[in-house]
């Protein structure tokens, strides 16, 4: 149980404060419009990946057991990977600034805020990476286990993946357009070597059994 815990947590810390697509529209999202659109764009994970994660799933699932297990090891690879280009990204920071790498979304302003979050992270590849590789696998791993420990998992993933990007844009909000980019930074190292530790569990886990 607090294996799936320990996952879900640093993993989703990981992939909600990691700079990227949303995170970037979420964070150019609350300057033009505010915080509540930012907050919008926020929970958009909740509702894209929920097809992601189905169609991952229906993918995975059908693949024997041994294919799965290596599959396991691939993903672990992958959560590694995540981590060093975290890291990668904590380290080329600037103290003065945030870099967030935010997407100039045009076309998607015509759509409801929460429709453009969704579609910016469903055509996202780094999710779809994720989940056909390690969070299938880590998913069907503890559902094997217990179901209760993938619902562990799947809750203490999203709740840090979204808790993670709601509470930069507050941050962001409540200190007027500023960021401090010193602690984003230490956010951005802390939760980078989590992943890393977490891979190397996830890797001992599949090479045990």
């Amino acid at each position: 149980m607090l294996t799936a815990l320990f996952a879900g947590l640093s993993i989703g810390l990981g992939s909600g404060v990691a700079p990227g697509p949303l995170t970037g529209l979420a964070i150019s999202t609350t300057l033009r419009s505010g915080l509540g659109s930012g907050l919008r764009i926020a929970i958009a994970p909740l509702i894209s990946d929920s097809v992601i994660i189905l169609l991952s799933l229906t993918l995975v699932s059908q693949l024997p057991d041994g294919a799965i297990t290596v599959l396991g090891i691939v993903g672990a690879l992958v959560v590694a990977a995540f981590g060093l280009e975290i890291l990668w990204s904590a380290h080329k920071m600037r103290n003065s600034e945030v870099e967030m790498g935010s997407p100039k979304p045009t076309k998607l302003q015509r759509l409801p805020v929460v429709a453009q979050g969704a579609m910016i992270n469903f055509l996202n590849p780094a999710p779809w990476i994720f989940w056909i590789t390690a969070g299938s696998t880590i998913l069907i791993g503890f559902w094997r286990e217990s179901p209760t420990q993938a619902i562990v998992f799947l809750v203490a993933f999203y709740l840090t993946l979204v808790g993670a990007k709601v509470a930069i844009v507050v941050a962001l909000a409540a200190s007027r357009h500023r960021m401090n980019a010193r602690t984003y930074r230490l956010i951005l190292t802390a939760s980078g070597i989590l992943l890393l530790v977490t891979a190397i569990i996830l890797i001992l886990t599949h090479v045990i059994n």
